[in-house]
């Protein structure tokens, strides 16, 4: 099939990733070119043009915004989105693809998704953003495509606007996960992006409340945090990375006897959580968002939110789980391959006649 996938342009859809989003997005592209699709991604021109990247803005939105302005203007980068996805939609309309598949965070797309000659899919990959849910209740959720959702709880969310949403898990590149199985030290890992939302300084205290110390990877997204919140929190056993790429990263997820996931917000999926799991590392995290539906007794342990001596508790219990349980239920429940499959099923579901198309409502589409 000939498929658009519209990107978001925060950040670049590029190595080393800035968080879980880029990652899926670069995996998914990757994935459907070599399943022999003819894919076209349309992202911000520093993405990775191995993927068959049709530019939208020239440089991703926080970097250019930091580049430009000295500091993150989120009115300037909504602005900037805005315009560029106008004008992406425009263009689109006069392309020819069998579907647009939506995974940018614009309600753009959504306003134009009725305009376009073929199906557009939205996945939701955050909770209800206020501009993206204005956007569905004024034009109403069928004339804004057809939706899909990477988890219950965040489809949850979601149910007081859509009437109908598919659920498609985000899957976990396994192999590439488990090639760095090493022998278990006796340290914690947190990784992501590093800001208030995703709760760093808990891990560390938790960690240390364990007996354990923790190495820390990812993107400083907040330094004002990182400077009062988790550096302070860091002892002399404790290793602050900085931003690795996928290679370093993995070997230091495969070598650690926990991985801690400590989110101050609903996350609606985690792909921390499975790339762990998939490394062989089990994982002690916070029972909010979709981590209950993710991290089973066998291969993890959820404290209440926001307790770190709970979340040490599960920490130190994680030491006894299995990694190679964990390995085999990631694949068995969120391997790549599946959920690839359950999206290409998807597109030819929905795969109708143009002039059909044009005319028929998508909510009938997404209820066949």
């Amino acid at each position: 099939m000939k498929v658009a996938i519209i990107g978001h342009l925060k950040h670049p859809i590029a190595k080393p990733f800035s968080g879980g989003l880029e990652a899926f997005t670069f995996d998914y592209v990757a994935a459907l070119r070599d399943r022999g699709h003819d894919v076209t991604l349309f992202a911000s021109g520093d993405s990775d043009h191995e993927l068959g990247l049709s530019s939208v803005v020239d440089v991703a939105t926080v970097r250019d915004s930091i580049s430009r302005l000295g500091h993150i203007d989120h009115d300037w980068i909504e602005a900037v989105e805005d315009e560029a996805y106008g004008a992406l939609m425009d263009r689109l309309a006069m392309e020819h693809f069998d579907v647009i598949h939506n995974h940018s965070l614009s309600p753009i797309p959504l306003r134009f998704a009725s305009c376009q000659p073929c199906p557009v899919i939205t996945t939701l990959h955050v909770p209800p953003l206020p501009r993206m849910t204005q956007e569905v209740r004024r034009r109403g959720a069928g004339s804004c495509g057809i939706f899909v959702n990477i988890s219950q709880a965040n489809a949850k969310s979601w149910s007081p606007e859509l009437g109908q949403q598919r659920i498609i898990y985000n899957g976990v590149n396994e192999n590439f996960w488990m090639q760095h199985q090493a022998s278990k030290e006796n340290r914690a890992i947190w990784f992501g992006r590093i800001l208030a939302d995703k709760g760093t300084h808990l891990a560390i205290e938790a960690a240390h409340e364990a007996g354990m110390p923790i190495d820390v990877v990812g993107p400083i997204s907040d330094q004002v945090y990182f400077d009062n919140e988790v550096s302070p929190r860091l002892s002399s056993e404790d290793v602050y990375h900085g931003h690795q790429d996928h290679e370093v990263l993995s070997k230091l997820i495969g070598r650690a006897a926990v991985s801690v996931v400590t989110p101050c917000w609903d996350e609606p999926f985690g792909l921390v959580v499975t790339e762990s799991l998939a490394s062989g590392t089990p994982v002690a995290g916070f029972r909010r968002g979709a981590l209950p539906e993710i991290v089973r007794q066998s291969v993890g342990r959820l404290a209440d939110p926001g307790d770190t001596e709970d979340l040490a508790r599960c920490i130190s219990e994680c030491r006894a789980l299995d990694g190679g349980v964990c390995r085999r239920y990631v694949q068995e429940k969120f391997g790549f391959d599946r959920m690839v499959v359950a999206y290409e099923e998807l597109y030819s579901r929905i795969e109708l006649p143009r002039p059909l198309m044009r005319h028929s409502s998508i909510d009938g589409a997404t209820a066949a």
